[in-house]
């Protein structure tokens, strides 16, 4: 798993390295509706609509650490986020979409397959400049905060009841971007630590409920956009996510569980195209993630413990990206 990532990473390093001693680096604060670091100006509205597809497979063992099939799962989703300007250094952020997706799990006996759709839970966020190179510094420096209510119900899918694609509780994400652009390109560091609040998710098999307690994750990544011209650009991007344990109880069966494991790192890039220079975007791109290890840990019932191993999921996807003056 590792070498992979170590490849992957110095792949896209080596898309970049030719580039980079031909570039402009004139520093240069042009806010780029493509860009790590763009921010929409006073009163500028700004537009993202994006739609994805992403496949994942994961091998699973049970609690001798014997192999017992694996999971499958692929998805689509529509995404749309909206930004306005309220100052130069001030905006507001509005996320949401529509997800699908179907899961089946193989094992060496049976295959058994469950589907979920529905709305994601609304997010609303808001991002201050605290620092702009534009004022003649070398760096810009955003911070950024996000919340997702627990708008719609959670509900498992089974083999004959479709589920939801909510979370099932609120989340809030506070979170830091520091970079610097120039001409031809921009380098932008961020982090992000995302609490998770209590989760309650229905089981509609049996009328029960499973409800895991909160936790906080942390995210830390690189991201960097390459420009080629006026119309064309490269976004490569990477980042490493580190999960904490969580604790699960399900009703149904009066069984505590922890859950433990399930770090990951993504590898990103995207081809952007100017339909219209600065006004109107398009882009394709493409995302890997590499999964670590995870398990179910029962302890009052060692026999019920599983594992899952070498999980990585692709994403492809195109964006469109707008705005209005």
């Amino acid at each position: 798993m590792r070498w992979k990532t170590s490849l992957a990473a110095t792949g896209l390093l080596a898309l970049a390295a030719p580039q980079a001693q031909a570039l402009d680096d004139t520093p240069d604060a042009t806010r780029i509706i493509s860009d790590p670091l763009y921010l929409p100006s006073q009163g500028q509205l700004y537009g993202s609509t994006a739609y994805r597809w992403g496949s994942s497979k994961a091998d699973d063992f049970d609690a001798t650490g014997a192999p017992d099939g694996y999971t499958q799962s692929t998805g689509n989703a529509l995404d749309q986020q909206l930004q306005y300007g309220l100052s130069d250094d001030l905006a507001l952020r509005l996320d949401w979409g529509y997800g699908w997706r179907s899961t089946s799990r193989h094992t060496p006996t049976d295959t058994l397959v469950r589907s979920a759709s529905g709305w994601t839970d609304p997010t609303f966020g808001v991002t201050w400049r605290a620092i702009d190179q534009a004022a003649g510094g070398p760096l810009t420096l955003d911070l950024r905060a996000d919340y997702a209510p627990d708008a719609f119900p959670a509900k498992n899918a089974t083999i004959d009841d479709e589920g939801t694609i909510a979370r099932g509780g609120q989340s809030l994400d506070l979170g830091a971007t520091i970079g610097h652009e120039t001409r031809d390109y921009t380098i932008a560091a961020t982090f992000d630590a995302n609490w998770l609040g209590t989760r309650k998710v229905e089981l509609q098999n049996n009328g029960g409920f499973t409800d895991a307690d909160s936790q906080w994750n942390y995210r830390i990544g690189l991201d960097s956009q390459w420009r080629f011209g006026e119309v064309t650009s490269l976004n490569l991007g990477a980042g490493h996510t580190f999960t904490n344990n969580s604790t699960v109880f399900n009703s149904a069966t009066g069984l505590t569980h922890i859950s433990t494991g399930g770090d990951f790192t993504d590898l990103s890039a995207a081809l952007n195209y100017h339909f219209v220079p600065n006004t109107i975007v398009g882009s394709l791109g493409y995302q890997h993630n590499f999964y670590d290890d995870a398990r179910s840990v029962f302890p009052t019932s060692p026999a019920s413990d599983t594992s899952t191993r070498n999980k990585d999921e692709d994403v492809v996807g195109v964006t469109m990206r707008y705005v209005l003056n």
